[in-house]
């Protein structure tokens, strides 16, 4: 069995991610068309071992590749170190599970060393790059200009407390919790997983986040109360640029408000690892080195912070592909001049950036839908994208 191959990653054997309309998938960034199974028809258990899940297993020890792992591909095809290469090294002291694999794929018992549920769609925010499957907001605002959507996705379809009772059994064994949205905390089964955790003295779990930080509050909980108790806590906050432009990004964004969450969490919770995360797009191409000098010069981030970045590849006309070539060159140029003042963590994402502008092909057809949905949304959102980025108006005409 290869688990050095180059399609091996130790999720199927270690994880299961359910998505907040129930579809399962290898992970957060498993193909969301090709989904292992559903936990409204079926569960957990059953999922674990069924045919799509078996193969997956076949495929990866027969260093087959995955049709539901292509993004991971992807970015490993332009130099990017991808989850699969991540999780295989966070978890490589797990590897020796595989071993109990039989040969048609099956796994026994189910094994939880990493968590993910999504438990809903519930979020205060509308980023562009996001949809109504992640954000209730969205789901609103489609509903109330003629796009009838579901408000509320639950991942259970009902209240999640079927799924809840499905995953608790699990719990004391599992190494970290990733939570995340929808909006984590916002998310009622976020506080009883911690409070779960806390009352069984498994606050030496890891605990990571990737949340928009709008809010520390919910209901009658302080998120930072309970980080307090735990060990390892990372934060990844969901940031793709500032001011104007994030507030524009993800519509709902208060910059004052999350810059002060930030000043808050340094203040009273010094332990934790407090980081971002940025999806890469045609929004913050050109001024990502200005984001990444206003963040370290107004010490929301120390110099030596080790964010991650995500090249958008869906929706496509968010991504590079819509860029012509002289814009994208001037693009390439700038970040080229910048990205040595960095620390070497950065100037790896900078130049997994750069190679992945100049892998992928310009596209009409992408750029023409850009103009039509930014208009579409610009006008029902009271938003202006030339105004906001004046450094790409040509991207509208």
């Amino acid at each position: 069995m290869d688990t050095k191959s180059d399609t091996f990653c130790i999720y199927p054997w270690i994880h299961m991610y359910v998505n907040p309309d129930g579809n399962v998938l290898p992970c957060c960034i498993g193909e969301y068309n090709k989904p292992l199974g559903n936990v409204r028809t079926h569960s957990i258990e059953q999922i674990w071992n069924n045919d799509r899940y078996k193969t997956m297993r076949q495929n990866m020890l027969q260093g087959k590749k995955c049709s539901e792992c292509n993004a991971c591909y992807v970015a490993e095809s332009s130099g990017g170190v991808s989850n699969r290469i991540t999780r295989n090294k966070q978890y490589q002291q797990h590897f020796n599970l595989v071993e109990n694999t039989l040969p048609d794929g099956t796994y026994k018992p189910m094994t939880l060393k990493h968590f993910d549920v999504r438990w809903s769609n519930i979020c205060n925010f509308k980023c562009r790059s996001c949809s109504s499957t992640y954000s209730s907001t969205w789901a609103q605002e489609d509903s109330a200009n003629g796009k009838p959507k579901e408000i509320f996705i639950m991942a259970d379809g009902d209240d999640n407390s079927k799924l809840y009772d499905q995953f608790e059994p699990y719990l004391d064994g599992i190494e970290s919790f990733y939570f995340a949205g929808g909006e984590p905390l916002l998310t009622d089964k976020h506080y009883i997983i911690l409070e779960y955790l806390i009352k069984n003295n498994r606050t030496d779990v890891r605990i990571e986040y990737n949340t928009n930080l709008s809010n520390l509050h919910y209901k009658n909980k302080s998120v930072i109360d309970m980080w307090k108790k735990f060990k390892n806590v990372q934060v990844f906050a969901s940031l793709d640029s500032y001011g104007d432009r994030a507030e524009f990004i993800r519509e709902g964004t208060d910059w004052n408000k999350i810059e002060s969450n930030i000043k808050q969490i340094i203040e009273e919770c010094p332990h934790i690892n407090l980081n971002f995360s940025s999806v890469v797009s045609v929004f913050n191409l050109y001024t990502i080195t200005d984001f990444l000098d206003y963040l370290i010069d107004n010490k929301l981030f120390n110099k030596n912070v080790t964010p991650t970045f995500y090249n958008i590849n869906h929706p496509e006309y968010y991504s590079a592909k819509i860029i012509n070539p002289a814009l994208k060159q001037k693009i390439i140029d700038k970040i080229t001049v910048n990205k040595n003042k960095y620390n070497n963590h950065i100037q790896i994402l900078l130049k997994e950036v750069i190679s992945h502008l100049k892998n992928v092909e310009y596209n009409d057809l992408l750029k023409e839908e850009f103009v039509v949905v930014t208009d579409y949304y610009d006008k029902i959102r009271n938003r202006n994208f030339v105004k906001s980025f004046p450094e790409l108006k040509e991207l509208m005409e």
